[in-house]
C-alpha cells in the first residue's frame, strides 16, 4: 500500500472524533459517576440513577404508540421526544458504546419541522410523525456514510434514502444496539442470524421476515449482489407491542410500491388456536448448549405444556449441511467485493472473516448445484414439517419450532463465538423467526458438567468458555421459528409464550 494512503487506524480515529463531537455536553455523564468498567450488567443503570428527569423517563419508557398518541394529542412535541431519546441514547452510549454513527442535529431539525407542520395543518405526517427509530449501520441516509463495519466508507456520505424510510414514514437516531437500553424501536439486518443473536443476549424480542415481507432496496450490504441467500431486516424492541406496531407499520405502508423485491401481502391479524403444537428442538448434535441455555428450553416447554399446548420433539436434520452451503455462499465470489472495500485502507480481516480473503471463486456451475441443493433440502424440510400432523393430537401439523438462538449467553469480550448453527439454517429456508427473553444466568443452577465427549472443536471450545461465574446474570433468550411469511403468526406466538412464562427479572 503507497505510503500516501491514509491507514484504516487514521480514518477510524478521524471517524470516531467526528462521531463523539456530536454527544451535546449536557445528555452526557460525568466520567466519575459512570457504573465501574467492568460492572456486567449496565440494561437497568439509566432508569435507576435519576440520569433523566421525569418527563424524559416517561416519554422513553412508554409504547411507540402511546408516544405517537401523544404526539399526535399534543400531550408531547416532536422536539420534546427526540431530545428525550437524544439523551437517553448519549447515556447508552457512554454505557455500551453501541452508535457508529450520531444523527441528533439532523434528527431535532426535522422533529422541530414536524411540529410546525402540526401546528400549521392541524395533523401529523405519516404513520411514525415523530417517532425515533435505531437503524443499523447497513441503511443508506442521505447525507450519511453507511459503512456496515468497513472503514473505506466511512466518509462518503449517501445520495438518496432506503425504502424502509419512503413506507415507515421516517426515522432520527442511530445504532440496533439502542433497544437494550431505551425503549425506541431499533431495526437490523439478518442474512445469518445478525438480528436474533444479539436480541437473545439482550432481553429484547425480534423479528427475522421471509425476504419480501419489508423492504431492503437502498440498505448497503457487505456481500452487494450475493442473492443465494437474501439479508433481511427486522424491528429489536424492549416491548413486543412495539415488535409488532412496527412490523404492521411498514407493511401498511405498501412497501410494494417503491421496492421491486417487495411482496404484496397486506397485514393480516392473527387469531391464534386455543391448543397449538410446538416442536423442540435442544441440541442440534453439532454445539450443545451451555446449561443455562438447555434451562431455558426445559422451563419453556414445561410452561406451555401446564398451559395446555402440545409439545413434540424435533431434530436438527441437515442443519449442518444448510449451515455448510449458506457459508459457501457467503464466499462465491472469492470474497473479491469485501477484498476490494478493505484493500483501500490496508485494513486487515478479523479472524472470523479471514475466509473471505483464502476462499477462492466458485464456478458458475458450481453455484448452481448448491441452488439446486439449497431447494432440495428445503422441500425436504416442508415435507417433514407438514409431516408433523401424524404426531400431533390436533391432526395438524406444529405450529412453530422453538429452539436456542445460540448455544451460549452474553459471554465475556474475548469469549464470543461465531457459531451461527442455529440461526443460519432458517436464512437459507428463509422462515419467518423471532426471539423472545426467557431467563438469566444463575451461578448457583447453570453449573457445567465436565465432558469427555465432544462433538467437534467448536463444541469443546464452547463449552470451555462458559463459566457460569463470569455469565451470572447474563440474559438468555430463545427463538421461534414459524413458516414463510408467517410474520404476525410468529409475533403472536412469541407473545403467548411469554404469558405462560413470564420472562426472568
Amino acid at each position: 500500500m503507497p505510503s500516501s494512503v491514509v491507514t484504516y487506524k487514521e480514518i477510524a480515529s478521524k471517524k470516531r472524533q467526528q462521531r463523539d463531537a456530536q454527544f451535546k455536553a449536557e445528555w452526557l455523564v460525568p466520567q466519575t459517576k459512570l457504573p465501574s468498567p467492568d460492572t456486567k450488567d449496565v440494561s437497568t443503570w439509566i432508569d435507576s440513577s435519576e440520569t433523566l428527569d421525569a418527563k424524559e423517563q416517561q416519554i422513553t419508557t412508554v409504547s411507540a404508540e402511546q408516544i405517537l398518541n401523544n404526539i399526535k394529542d399534543r400531550v408531547w412535541t416532536a422536539v420534546e421526544v427526540t431530545k428525550a431519546f437524544c439523551h437517553r441514547a448519549s447515556v447508552a452510549h457512554q454505557l455500551t458504546n453501541c452508535l457508529s454513527e450520531v444523527f441528533f442535529d439532523a434528527a431535532l431539525k426535522q422533529a422541530e419541522a414536524l411540529d410546525t407542520y402540526q401546528e400549521e395543518n392541524g395533523k401529523t405526517i405519516g404513520p411514525l410523525h415523530g417517532l425515533p427509530i435505531a437503524m443499523k449501520d447497513n441503511f443508506n441516509i442521505k447525507g450519511q456514510a453507511t459503512t456496515v463495519g468497513i472503514v473505506s466508507f466511512s466518509f462518503k456520505p449517501e445520495k438518496v434514502d432506503p425504502t424502509l424510510l419512503l413506507s415507515a414514514g421516517g426515522s432520527s437516531g442511530g445504532g440496533a444496539s439502542l433497544a437494550a437500553l431505551t425503549n425506541a424501536v431499533s431495526v437490523g439486518t439478518d442474512i445469518g442470524g445478525s438480528i436474533r443473536l444479539p436480541s437473545s443476549f439482550a432481553k429484547v424480542y425480534s423479528l427475522r421476515p421471509t425476504f419480501g415481507r419489508f423492504p431492503t432496496f437502498g440498505a448497503r450490504s457487505a456481500l452487494p449482489g450475493l442473492e443465494s441467500v437474501n439479508s433481511v431486516n427486522g424491528p429489536i424492541c424492549q416491548d413486543i407491542d412495539n415488535l409488532e406496531f412496527y412490523s404492521r407499520t411498514v407493511v401498511e405502508g405498501k412497501p410494494w410500491l417503491y421496492d421491486p423485491k417487495t411482496v404484496e401481502i397486506p397485514w393480516r391479524p392473527v387469531t391464534l388456536e386455543p391448543k397449538l403444537t410446538f416442536a423442540f428442538l435442544s441440541d442440534d448434535l453439532r454445539v450443545r448448549p451451555t446449561p443455562p441455555v438447555l434451562r431455558a428450553v426445559a422451563e419453556v416447554k414445561e410452561a406451555l405444556k401446564k398451559a395446555g399446548h402440545e409439545v413434540i420433539e424435533w431434530e436438527s436434520t441437515d442443519h449442518f449441511r444448510l449451515s455448510e452451503i449458506i457459508t459457501k455462499f457467503f464466499v462465491s465470489d472469492g470474497g473479491v467485493h469485501l477484498k476490494k472495500e478493505i484493500d483501500e485502507t490496508g485494513e486487515p480481516f478479523f479472524p472470523y472473516m479471514k475466509m473471505y480473503g483464502t476462499t477462492p471463486e466458485m464456478k458458475v456451475g458450481e453455484l448452481w448445484d448448491l441452488h439446486s441443493e439449497r431447494t432440495a433440502l428445503a422441500k425436504k424440510y416442508l415435507d417433514r414439517w407438514n409431516a408433523t400432523a401424524s404426531k400431533t393430537s390436533t391432526g395438524k401439523p406444529i405450529d412453530a419450532i422453538i429452539m436456542p438462538a445460540t448455544p451460549f449467553p452474553g459471554n465475556p469480550n474475548g469469549k464470543f463465538h461465531d457459531y451461527v448453527g442455529y440461526t443460519s439454517p432458517f436464512n437459507l429456508l428463509d422462515y419467518s423467526a423471532g426471539t423472545f427473553p426467557v431467563t438469566r444466568v444463575d451461578k448457583n443452577i447453570d453449573q457445567k458438567e465436565d465432558r469427555s465427549s465432544f462433538y467437534c472443536e467448536t463444541d469443546k471450545n464452547i463449552w470451555d468458555d462458559y463459566d457460569p461465574e463470569e455469565s451470572h446474570g447474563g440474559y438468555v433468550g430463545l427463538q421461534l421459528i414459524g413458516r414463510k411469511f408467517e410474520e404476525e403468526k410468529v409475533i403472536s406466538m412469541m407473545r403467548l409464550v411469554t404469558s405462560v412464562y413470564e420472562p426472568s427479572a
